[in-house]
């Protein structure tokens, strides 16, 4: 039996047959360049839907096992890789489906509230107090498609962007009869060259994706070989993003917001604060942040291997915030050690809050292609931004914090990157300085959805009847 509660071993004689059972992306993320996600409202034939989804899962959908063995022909041959395909449901989909609220999947851990599971039973429309409150703007002011019922997503993915055409194409075309089609978003992975390396970055111009939890022992091993871990260890268990299923086997819970980015506003805030500082335009983009633009951290700190992502700090080397101050988006969205020094919350709690970001760029920057001759855009581009947790909390108390003026402590100010507050508190750069400046309000909710990604027994075992059957692969 595979343990939840520590990373999967490789070496496990169950561990083929575990990752067989569960959908790829969950427990390492599927590495392709450009990505489709095809929200649906199901239609009336509630067979058909049900038939079509499975033949899904057995056409399409991207086992975990099959991702993995995938990533690593790709490292072998260097691409174009193979097509990658996930189903997630809603509450609302789950029940269109014929399940009941008490078969809905729940949050499972020792840190799990009472009250965790409204957050998928009521969906992100009705996230207001159930049970933390975001600043975001309320679902009818979402572009048109969210405010709608979302019950499905497919999201499918590639290295080749023609092929993940055709796929979704194909993907559309199979729904007419069965369900809707609301919406198809398109994300692509944004590079940018520095002079260590071209790195994957968002659309503010910083690196992205440097520090993830990784729920694979044998990566941990290989990621802290070449970054170290004096200070900070990245290895998780299973159960930071998987949680049994009610009828057996294992799935995870999936954030998904469309989140527009002002990217002019954000970098004119940056000059501003600069003149302000008297710093230069870096070290207060760094302060901001948490990193520096090709995604050292604001915290000093080195690495094993020295062409490796650095990674290996902790707040613990800077408890004032004299490098990174506690409204940094890094450090309010993953504290590392603020959470047991200044709340008094254990050190466990706090990692067990951390989530697993699967998040890509969408929209077009013809100002980066230009060389910079074009003024950086304040609409139309942005972040859909994705996160597994076996928790649904583990995300909200993430977004409540960063829209928070008080959180890790008292007057902090928002996140300054991705915060949201319509009166945000002055920060004080750095958190033990003398500048105040207000950094808010640069990342807008377009709209949303909390999804399941369900088993691979579940997905298949849709067509057998009103209870899904599952195999023994789930088990």
């Amino acid at each position: 039996m595979i343990d939840l509660d520590r990373a999967l071993d490789l070496d496990d004689p169950e561990a083929d047959d575990f990752l067989a059972a569960i959908q790829g992306n969950i427990v390492k993320g599927h590495g392709r360049d450009f990505t489709a996600h095809v929200l649906l409202r199901m239609g009336d034939d509630v067979p058909a839907v049900r038939r079509w989804i499975a033949g899904l899962a057995a056409e399409r959908v991207t086992t975990a096992l099959v991702a993995r063995r995938a990533t690593l022909a790709w490292r072998g041959t260097g691409g174009p890789g193979e097509p990658f395909a996930m189903v997630l449901l809603s509450a609302s989909g789950y029940r269109h489906l014929g399940f009941p609220d008490e078969q809905l999947p729940v949050p499972s851990g020792r840190f799990v509230g009472p009250r965790d599971r409204e957050y998928f039973e009521f969906g992100m429309k009705e996230q207001a107090g159930r049970p933390r409150s975001f600043n975001d703007p309320p679902a009818s002011e979402w572009e048109e498609p969210y405010r709608q019922r979302i019950d499905a997503m497919v999201l499918l993915a590639d290295d080749d962007e023609q092929r993940l055409s055709d796929t979704v194409d194909a993907v559309v075309a199979s729904t007419a009869g069965v369900a809707d089609v609301l919406t198809t978003e398109r994300g692509r992975v944004l590079r940018r060259t520095f002079p260590r390396g071209t790195l994957v970055i968002e659309h503010f111009g910083f690196q992205d994706g440097v520090s993830q939890p990784i729920m694979v022992q044998q990566d941990a091993d290989r990621e802290i070989k070449a970054r170290g871990n004096v200070h900070w260890d990245p290895t998780a268990p299973l159960s930071l993003a998987l949680v049994p299923e009610p009828g057996g086997g294992f799935g995870s819970f999936m954030v998904f917001r469309k989140l527009e980015q002002d990217v002019a506003a954000l970098h004119r805030a940056l000059r501003d604060l600069s003149v302000r500082a008297g710093l230069p335009v870096a070290e207060v983009g760094a302060m901001a942040v948490g990193r520096f633009e090709d995604g050292a951290p604001a915290v000093p700190t080195g690495t094993v291997d020295p062409d490796a992502d650095p990674n290996d700090f902790h707040y613990d080397q800077d408890p004032a915030g004299t490098r990174s101050p506690f409204h940094s988006h890094v450090r309010k969205t993953n504290p590392r050690g603020d959470v047991p020094r200044v709340i008094g919350a254990p050190a466990e709690f706090e990692r067990a809050r951390r989530i697993v970001r699967r998040g890509i760029t969408y929209g077009e920057r013809p100002d980066l292609a230009d060389g910079g001759g074009t003024e950086a855009p304040a609409t139309g581009v942005g972040l859909l931004f994705m996160c597994f947790q076996g928790n649904l909390d583990q995300f909200a108390i993430q977004q409540e914090g960063s829209d928070s003026n008080d959180f890790v402590r008292a007057g902090v100010g928002v996140d300054a990157v991705i915060g949201q507050n319509a009166q945000p508190a002055a920060q004080t750069w750095p958190s033990d300085g003398t500048v105040t400046f207000t950094m808010a309000n640069f990342v807008k909710l377009l709209g949303g959805e909390y999804f399941f990604a369900p088993s691979m027994a579940f997905l298949r075992g849709l067509d057998a009847g009103p209870e899904p059957t599952y195999g023994d692969e789930a088990r």
